[in-house]
This record gives structure tokens, C-alpha cells and sequence, in this order.
């Protein structure tokens, strides 16, 4: 069930999350029945978990844990290989259910979208906790996986709902309870603050969400850059990011950067944490209809030395299966980043 819902007049925008449950785990799981119930891991082909389902994640597995350390954590685990094409075929039925409520929504990733319902309270003759709940059983219907929704009067806070329940919970946010959920949020936890971002909100006292919401903008301009800004608006009700429904346009390249609290030397790790940002780079590029012709990697250690190496990719593609084998890491550090060019 999802929390108490609200009458549309005070929104002045509505925002639907969706996000998939253990979105790959449970794809394989519908595709082979025989693994309901059990504890699935994909991704360990390329050396990492990319996602396990939540009978896995009982035993303490979850996405970025070596398969090694995976099976000594649930002997009984059992690995699939991924297969994007199928994921990226739930992934548009996901999308097509979602544009049957509202034609504004933004795939953001494989697994997960954003959609503008605002006003549309008053043509379903209901609320926006209503609309959303009904938009997350109408995709658990058409393709037998569960997912979490959130709804609330900015992206940012949407997906604070949609997380708040995981799996297949259904959070509305309506603006009188924004002060409720994010005094019981962690300010690491709310999406966009990294690492390095929480640790330093620690040090000015900053522990929760709302501890963020409650400083002044002048503190907030003078501590940190125009997104955490855009961040701390969002977390007091004001849409700063609009829904965007269509991709971009004349986007060249999708990257995606880390950076480590504190920094590694480790080889292993570093690879297995690049491959990660690999995925995330080409959920995006097939979220946007796009292919890559080839990579750019780069990574800057905590002594501030800058490595980059570009690579071209033997054929056109949107999955990281046809470019994991051309990855090498040459070099320790604390922060990395992929560029997936087109």
C-alpha cells in the first residue's frame, strides 16, 4: 500500500518515480520461471554483480559485490549471464504502460523514468498517490515484475518516495509532509549528494535531509556549486528539473565519473567499479536511442595526476558486453570516470 494520499490542489507540480525491483534479477526471473523464489545474480560475466534479487540480497548480495565474495555470502547463489536485449525490451513495455497515464515521461535509465501528471487529478477524478499506484500495477500487470513508485512535487523528492518502500512500494510526498520523510532521510541518501558531498555536509553538522533543507541558500551557495543549489531547491518543494520527454538533442557522448571516500590502489577494485560506470553510461545512451563508436576512459589519482586512454569500438553498439573486453585499468587511484562516444 502506499502512504496516506493528498487532493491535487496543493501540488503545484506532480512527479511520478518509477523504479524497477532487482529490475534485471527479476527480468530473468520472468523469463525462466524455475528461478522464482530463488537467489539470482546477473553480471558476473564482466566480473561484478549487476543486479540480485532480493531472495540474494537476504544473504547480504548486492549490486557491485565480486562474484567470488557473492558465493561465499549465499553458496546456494545462482549466476545468469545478462542478456540487455531482453532488459532493454521490458524496459520499453515499462515505458509504453507509463505513457498510457501521461505522454510526458523521461526515461532516465533502463530501470527506471520519470513522468510529469500534473493536472491529471482532475481527469482520472482522483489524486496523484492514486495515479501513481495505479500506473505501478498497471506495469506490475503488463510485465510480472514488481517496481516502487514515488510521487511528489519535484523529481528529487519523487524519488525519495520511490525508494522509501522498496520492493513495490507506492510513497506520495505531498508538500505539508516534505519536512516528515526528509528528517528520516540520511543526507547521502537523497540522489545527486556523492561521497565526498555528504562527508562534507557532515562537517558542517548536516546529518539529514532536512538539515540540508534547513540551511540558508547563502550557506548552501557558499559551501558548494550550482547543483547542490539546484538539489537543495528541489528538497523544498520547487521544481528546478522539468520531465524531459524527449531525448537529447545532438548529444555526442554519455559519461558517467566516480569518486572514491577514500581512495583505492586497488586494481581489482577499480575495474570492477569501472565496469559499473559502464552500465550506467549505456543505460543512458539506450534510454536515449543512441550507440557508441567508441570509449574514453580517465582517471585522477589523490596526487592529482590525470590518465586517459580512448579506445574505438569494432562495431556500433549500446551494451557493455561489446565493450567490457577492450577495458584495461592502467593505474591506481581515487577517482575514474567512462565516456561512451558516438
Amino acid at each position: 500500500m502506499f502512504d496516506e494520499i493528498y487532493h491535487g490542489q496543493s501540488w503545484p507540480r506532480a512527479i511520478v518515480h518509477i523504479d524497477g525491483d532487482a529490475f534485471f534479477a527479476s527480468c530473468e526471473q520472468v523469463m525462466h520461471p524455475e528461478l522464482k523464489g530463488r537467489p539470482v545474480v546477473t553480471g558476473s560475466e564482466r566480473g561484478i554483480i549487476s543486479s540480485a534479487s532480493y531472495e540474494a540480497r537476504k544473504f547480504g548480495v548486492k549490486r557491485g559485490v565480486t562474484p567470488w565474495d557473492a558465493k561465499k555470502m549465499c553458496p546456494g547463489l545462482i549466476f545468469v549471464q545478462s542478456d540487455y536485449q531482453v532488459y532493454s525490451e521490458f524496459s520499453q513495455r515499462m515505458f509504453a504502460v507509463m505513457r498510457k497515464f501521461t505522454p510526458t515521461v523521461e526515461e532516465y535509465s533502463i530501470d527506471e523514468a520519470f513522468a510529469d501528471i500534473t493536472g491529471y487529478d482532475r481527469l482520472y477524478k482522483c489524486s496523484y498517490g492514486e495515479i501513481a499506484r495505479r500506473m505501478k500495477e498497471a506495469i506490475e500487470e503488463e510485465l510480472k515484475i514488481t517496481v516502487s513508485a514515488g510521487v511528489s512535487v519535484s523529481k528529487v523528492l519523487a524519488k525519495v518516495g520511490s525508494k522509501w518502500k522498496k520492493p513495490s512500494g507506492c510513497t506520495a510526498i505531498a508538500p505539508q509532509d516534505i519536512e516528515t520523510f526528509l528528517g528520516k532521510l540520511p543526507a547521502g541518501s537523497v540522489w545527486g549528494i556523492g561521497g565526498r558531498t555528504a562527508e562534507s555536509l557532515q562537517h558542517h553538522g548536516v546529518h539529514t535531509a532536512l538539515d540540508f533543507s534547513k540551511k540558508g541558500e547563502g550557506f548552501v551557495r557558499a559551501f558548494f556549486a550550482k547543483p547542490q543549489l539546484e538539489l537543495w531547491r528541489e528538497l523544498h518543494g520547487e521544481s528546478v528539473y522539468p520531465v524531459v520527454d524527449a531525448p537529447k538533442e545532438g548529444q555526442s557522448s554519455v559519461s558517467k565519473t566516480r569518486t572514491f571516500t577514500p581512495g583505492s590502489g586497488d586494481h581489482v577494485f577499480l575495474f570492477a567499479q569501472l565496469l559499473k560506470n559502464l552500465e550506467h553510461a549505456c543505460e543512458r545512451m539506450r534510454a536515449y536511442g543512441q550507440v557508441a563508436t567508441g570509449l574514453s576512459v580517465f582517471l585522477k589519482t589523490a596526487q592529482f595526476h590525470y590518465a586517459k586512454l580512448d579506445m574505438r569500438l569494432e562495431r556500433r553498439s549500446a551494451l557493455p558486453t561489446d565493450m567490457v573486453g577492450t577495458l584495461r585499468v592502467r593505474d591506481g587511484g581515487d577517482a575514474h570516470g567512462i565516456k561512451v562516444c558516438g
